[in-house]
């Protein structure tokens, strides 16, 4: 069965909810392919009709293998940029450099092992930047997508100027390969999205990344989601990337 966990700018005491108005929450599912499929199923059954999804896998679009500091969308969904290079690991081996982006991998031009393709054959790589932003179109309140390798235990995510730790989300330990679907919820409409690694020579890929409008998750629907006794550790982020 699919598990999945809520996480956002909440207090959770004694198995006492209190909720902060418009602010951000964030599902993961449960680690695996049929998991995250499932919820990648569940997010796209509440999204009202014209969300858009971007699979990266338009190849008259994109040159696999080429890097770009900034990477659009070939569908509307929005751009992906590279803010804080890695250095040091694969994302500098071959005929790839660190400091020259982002890029879209398949399965011959990758140098790394872990990350992969969701459907077709292509997904957008890190390529182990310490921060990437995605900033989606305008007029969406919501975004879910898969990522694969999400290794990095000192990482989050930052929505909105809330952060998410991967160690609260994913836990402390994470083994090679492992896929996880995400799916993000901001009421004030969905800004720029932020993914930092800790570490400058660790990275993800992500694939069938989806923009989308759904109606407010209730209180009832997050209970049953799991989120009661599910620790927490958020910040309103007033700093850079440490």
């Amino acid at each position: 069965m699919n598990t999945l966990k809520t996480v956002g700018a909440i207090g959770v005491l004694l198995g006492a909810c209190t909720w902060a108005g418009a602010a951000p929450i964030l599902n993961i599912s449960s680690q695996g392919a049929a998991a995250a499929a499932a919820a990648e199923l569940d997010f796209l059954s509440t999204a009202h009709s014209g969300y858009l999804t971007e699979t990266f896998d338009d190849n008259t679009f994109y040159t696999v293998g080429s890097q770009a500091g900034t990477i659009t969308s070939s569908v509307g969904v929005g751009d992906f940029t590279s803010a804080v290079p890695g250095s040091g690991g694969l994302c500098d081996s071959g005929p790839y450099n660190c400091n020259d982006g982002l890029a879209v991998l398949n399965a011959s031009a990758s140098p790394f092992s872990g990350r992969y393709a969701i459907s077709g054959n292509n997904w957008l790589d890190s390529m182990d930047a310490r921060q990437m932003v995605i900033s989606p179109a305008a007029g969406f309140n919501s975004m879910g997508f898969y990522i694969t390798d999400p290794n990095d235990a000192g990482g989050r995510f930052s929505i909105g100027g809330v952060d998410f730790s991967f160690n609260d989300i994913f836990g402390s330990a994470l083994g090679n390969g492992r896929v996880y679907y995400v799916s993000l919820y901001d009421a004030a409409g969905l800004g720029d999205v932020s993914i930092f690694s800790n570490n400058p020579d660790d990275g993800y890929g992500i694939d069938n990344v989806t923009v989308a409008n759904v109606t407010e998750p209730g209180t009832l629907a997050l209970l049953a989601l799991g989120l009661l006794g599910i620790g927490l550790s958020l910040s309103r982020k007033s700093k850079r990337n440490r």
